[in-house]
């Protein structure tokens, strides 16, 4: 038999076939293994034109969530946003799907987005343009419809990851009890801010400084629309606040987001009432996202085998809550 397999890594000729048999790309097309991570990248060259290819992990989301995805980018770029929207195929499809060693893996191909990433030596001005990108990204897509779904709940999502967690500590009973306590009380604060009317619309899922870069022109690009979906937009901006909590730690990078951000869509008084309690939200899910994601992705940053800063993080920000 065949040794099951976690995280396959796609063979570039193939890809570069399918990739000829399904685009109509003007020119012989190359393909190149960029990244490889949760999803894989290449870099596509066709017709003197430069694309990203993304190869999903195996068996992440169902058809509807990717629709969902391909739609809300392609309506972002045409609001005018710098994003990378997809590339549709011949049969006008925006993703196709492979069957791979350790199951079927979603593919889509997208317009190349230049630029420089930033790293957590940003300045409070780049933090500030940021958060103002973002607010505009949340106006951009208020006006967005999809028939496909993809409804993103805290709650929902901590009551889905956090039992890998916790079966990560089985042998460390005082851990494991305070991510079981924190995660019930954090679930009946969330379940009160569900009832208080809090402004949605579709998220990006993951803005972070990692995900945004510094265009030539000195403008805003963003990457990465793999966790989207709607949900409160207030937890946007808890994304680029947990990645700076943990790898910037500096609270005037976050002022700057947060203040970036007000200058256009300023916060409702019940998004700054629930905002500590989105915040440790952040923190135990992403607490729980290593524990999924540590056997598959392995040393990358954040994911580094180093557990420590993550629970130093939740305690901190349950208390700030009140809900300790």
């Amino acid at each position: 038999m065949t040794f099951p397999v976690v995280h396959s890594t796609l063979d570039p000729n193939a890809l570069t076939k399918e990739i000829e048999a399904r685009y109509a790309l003007g020119g012989p097309v190359r393909c190149q293994l960029i990244s490889r991570a949760n999803n894989d990248f290449y870099q596509v060259e066709a017709g003197g034109e430069r694309y990203a290819l993304r190869v999903a992990k195996a068996d992440f989301r169902n058809n509807d969530e990717y629709a969902f995805e391909a739609e809300y980018v392609s309506h972002l770029h045409g609001k005018g946003c710098n994003v990378p929207a997809p590339v549709p195929a011949e049969d006008g499809s925006l993703f196709f799907e492979v069957a791979a060693p350790e199951g079927t893996r979603a593919i889509t191909l997208m317009r190349w987005v230049g630029g420089e990433a930033f790293t957590q030596a940003l300045s409070a001005a780049d933090a500030h343009d940021m958060g103002a990108e973002l607010g505009r990204l949340h106006n951009a897509g208020l006006d967005f419809e999809s028939a496909a779904s993809r409804e993103l709940a805290m709650a929902e999502m901590l009551a889905e990851f956090m039992p890998e967690l916790l079966t990560m500590l089985a042998g460390d009973a005082a851990q494991r009890d305070f991510y079981a306590r924190a995660t019930a009380r954090v679930q009946a604060a969330l379940a009160e801010a569900s009832s208080a009317s809090l402004p949605r619309g579709p998220v990006h899922g993951d803005y972070q400084f990692a995900n945004v870069m510094r265009t030539a022109d000195g403008g805003i690009a963003i990457l990465d629309f793999d966790t989207c979906g709607v949900g409160h937009l207030v937890t946007d901006l808890l994304t680029f606040v947990w990645r700076s909590d943990m790898e910037i730690r500096d609270a005037n990078i976050n002022d700057a987001f947060v203040a970036g951000y007000e200058t256009v869509r300023p916060l409702s008084p019940a998004e700054k009432k629930f905002y500590p309690v989105f915040r440790v939200a952040r923190d135990l899910y992403m607490s729980a996202t290593f524990a999924v994601l540590i056997n598959r992705v392995g040393p990358v940053p954040g994911f580094d085998g180093d557990f420590a800063p993550f629970t130093a993080l939740a305690r901190q920000h349950l208390a700030t809550a009140e809900l300790d």
